[in-house]
């Protein structure tokens, strides 16, 4: 049986360790490995062995993780999502050496719109981004209705802010509080909490509903066993009516993407919106990846207006996938891990098949 590496954080693996749960579903990495021929050896950067070409590995026993010193897996998935910096330079020195798919990208959202707004095509998806001023600030202010200002580096909705205009007033609406102020207040607030960080300013879509909150769909693309880009699953995220995030981590809501868009839609419009989204996130993913070659797994954020208009609110590259879970979409969620697992086959098939050739 092959071995496909699953590099995973320090926490997801210390929960493996113990036992414990976490969003990372380890059984399914062995489940759907067993039907390929694959074992999945799961570690950490720093379980790489200093200068030599073996790793301080670990296999699921059925209830948690057991360590044993094995060769590095010739083809790894890269699941970690915070690396300090000794993590990201052996990430980088495993891709030299290794196959490592989705490896290291330039995560600044501000560098990744300019990325997608280089093709055309795909410009009708991208809301109006540019990097935080004061200047560009009240530009937003006066051009839209709502605006978002975000750090350039972030997940999970941290240090998002929501801004809405209604006559001379501001209502700016952060994950822990929202204050009604005027123009001059709004700019010193935003100034405040910009501080010397790195943010940018987007364009706000007004957003389809669901039992009058908004929502937005996180889309599961990856590489499938041809890879080809495909959609494994889409999700909605119903937003918090007191900080109008969407991320689950902070109040937000999964539900089924059928069941969100039944309340704003004719039925008959229903597939053509879910093809539309997929299109797009597809597009942006093949954009995306030609500035990344290892990319074959990302998680996109994306929003439609009110005629079912897809946009593009940002694009994970580690994306966590439970969302599946707690909409109670159980075989999208499977296919997350299903189709990473099958394209990880395809690679070291034709690793062993090249290798094979130069034998002969």
């Amino acid at each position: 049986m092959d071995r496909i590496g699953i590099m995973l954080d320090w926490v997801i693996m210390q929960k493996g360790i113990n036992g414990d749960k976490s969003y990372e579903r380890l059984p399914y990495y062995v489940e759907i490995g067993k039907e390929l021929g694959l074992e999945p050896v799961f570690f950490h950067p720093s379980h790489v062995l200093p200068g030599e070409e073996k790793v301080k590995g670990y296999f699921w026993n059925g209830s948690r993780l057991i360590p044993r010193l094995v060769h590095i897996p010739r083809v790894i998935h890269n699941r970690v999502l915070t690396g300090d910096g000794r993590s990201r330079s052996t990430i980088q020195r495993l891709s030299r050496k290794k196959t490592v798919f989705n490896g290291l990208v330039v995560r600044d959202k501000r560098k990744v719109h300019q990325m997608l707004w280089k093709n055309q095509q795909l410009r009708q998806y991208l809301p109006h981004t540019v990097s935080y001023t004061s200047e560009q600030l009240r530009h937003f202010l006066d051009k839209y209705r709502i605006v978002y200002v975000k750090p350039s580096i972030g997940s999970v909705g941290i240090g998002v802010a929501r801004i809405e205009r209604s006559g001379n007033e501001y209502r700016f609406i952060s994950s822990k509080k929202q204050r009604t102020l005027n123009r001059n207040q709004l700019l010193a607030v935003v100034r405040k909490w910009v501080g010397n960080k790195r943010f940018l300013i987007q364009q706000g879509i007004a957003l389809a509903r669901y039992h009058g909150k908004t929502f937005d769909i996180r889309v599961s693309v990856q590489k499938n066993a041809e890879r080809e880009w495909t959609v494994s699953g889409m999700v909605a995220k119903v937003a918090n009516q007191q900080n109008k995030l969407s991320n689950l981590s902070r109040g937000g809501r999964a539900v089924s993407l059928s069941e969100a868009i039944k309340g704003g839609f004719l039925p008959e419009a229903h597939p053509e919106i879910m093809e539309k989204i997929s299109q797009a996130a597809v597009k942006i993913a093949k954009q995306y990846s030609q500035h990344f070659q290892s990319l074959a797994d990302l998680g996109m954020d994306m929003g439609i207006d009110d005629k079912g208009n897809p946009y593009l609110i940002e694009v994970n590259v580690r994306d966590q996938r439970y969302s599946f879970f707690k909409a109670g979409e159980k075989a999208m969620f499977k296919q997350t891990y299903r189709h990473p697992m099958e394209y990880a086959h395809t690679l070291i098939y034709d690793q062993k098949a090249r290798k094979k050739k130069q034998l002969a």
